[in-house]
């Protein structure tokens, strides 16, 4: 490897770059996302729900008319659902059965008052949730249902101590702090009612003690903007390494530029350590800028920068064996497109039919576990595996380019 004529090879792909104005409008557009993805979503809102498209991300709480239970609700929103759940009275008023009109994308929680029975308030309380989406109204009426149950427990305790019956006692408040206080009470109430008809024996011989917990899975949500960030940085390797690099290879193969190259005192293996040096070099510039946009502290883990190294040598072994089979720029373009897109669907297939060995023969199935991973901090032991597997088929890949180049890659 002679430098001077390295340098004139790197120096010639730079040039190259920057005469290549829709490869820099999309470079561009990409950096563009990130920042907008960086200044729409900051880091502080992340614990609110967000969904890309369908889903409920709004839930509006309709009322036709006040109450102390409605100004609860108004006031205990929690921060993470304050831009999701919007209050609106019902104007004009329809019948307790009318159906009211929701915007795509919406749920709702209904509160129509109904004729008082013998001097007791009555309401209707309606879930309101787009056909087929029933999960998506969970989040919204878990926090209604828990400040309902402590309002109306608040109330009644009140109204116990004013006739001199302590509630602390008689009416003990119920543990609604975590998301499973629904299901503890159904089961203490199924409980007590078994041992009330049981004549007050045990009910030990028919239904156990439940000691219901809940505790979060480190590591095992999907952050939706670490998820388009990781999105992001995988499109910017594959843009440059798998996409142009091949179409402007075959480029100067279709304009002789490349055996111009070969006659040349720069040898084969300079042509490619320079096309291996400068491509990954340009993805991995891209990448960084990437990752940081949306989160600056990535930049110090080694763990990142081993990932973005093993995944640009993989991407770029890739797009070198498509610019080695390809004999046009037109077929370099679209083989790479169509790689691309048969990857993705051989991935989606066997995600559908729970086929767990096929995929992990693929780049594109590490590349994101390690991505997201590093730029999210929650590292776990099987990432280590998916770093080593990704580097296992980025060697592979970079060992069939550089013998096909040797062979054909010029002709």
């Amino acid at each position: 490897m002679r430098w001077r004529i390295l340098k004139t090879l790197l120096h010639k792909e730079a040039l190259r770059h920057a005469t290549n104005r829709g490869g820099l409008a999309l470079a561009g557009l990409l950096v563009t996302a990130s920042l907008l993805l960086a200044a729409l979503n900051p880091a502080g809102d992340q614990d609110k729900p967000a969904t890309l498209v369908g889903g409920i991300h709004h839930c509006i709480i309709w009322y036709d008319s006040g109450s102390d239970w409605l100004d609860h609700l108004k006031a205990h929103v929690p921060p993470a659902l304050k831009a999701n759940v919007h209050f609106y009275d019902i104007d004009p008023p329809v019948g307790p059965d009318q159906h009211l009109k929701y915007p795509t994308g919406t749920g709702g929680i209904e509160l129509r008052t109904m004729p008082a029975a013998g001097g007791v308030p009555q309401f209707r309380v309606y879930v309101r949730y787009p056909e087929g989406d029933r999960a998506g109204m969970a989040v919204y009426e878990n926090w209604f249902w828990k400040e309902s149950e402590r309002f109306f427990h608040d109330r009644a305790a009140k109204e116990l101590e004013a006739r001199g019956v302590d509630a602390g006692r008689t009416l003990p408040a119920p543990p609604v702090d975590d998301d499973l206080w629904a299901q503890r009470q159904a089961y203490q109430n199924l409980f007590d009612r078994y041992t009330s008809a049981a004549n007050g024996s045990a009910a030990r011989d028919a239904l156990p003690v439940l000691d219901m917990r809940e505790r979060a899975i480190v590591g095992g949500a999907l952050d939706l903007r670490a998820a388009i960030a990781t999105a992001l940085v995988l499109f910017s390797l594959c843009f440059t390494c798998v996409y142009l690099m091949p179409s402007l290879t075959c480029e100067e193969r279709e304009r002789g530029l490349l055996l111009a190259q070969a006659l040349t005192p720069a040898s084969a293996a300079e042509i490619l350590a320079a096309k291996f040096l400068f491509y990954p070099a340009f993805g991995i510039l891209l990448a960084t800028l990437l990752a940081g946009i949306h989160n600056p502290a990535v930049l110090t883990r080694p763990f990142f920068w081993m990932a973005l190294g093993t995944l640009s040598v993989g991407t770029l072994g890739i797009g070198m064996t498509i610019a080695c089979l390809a004999k046009t720029q037109r077929a370099a373009s679209l083989g790479a497109l169509c790689y691309m897109l048969s990857v993705a669907l051989v991935l989606l297939v066997c995600q559908q039919n729970n086929i767990s060995r096929l995929p992990r023969f693929a780049l594109e199935y590490h590349a994101p576990h390690i991505l997201h991973a590093t730029l999210t901090n929650r590292l776990q032991p099987d990432h280590w595996w998916n770093l080593a597997a990704s580097a296992a088929l980025a060697a592979g890949w970079a060992v069939v380019a550089v013998i096909l180049f040797r062979r054909r890659g010029w002709q």
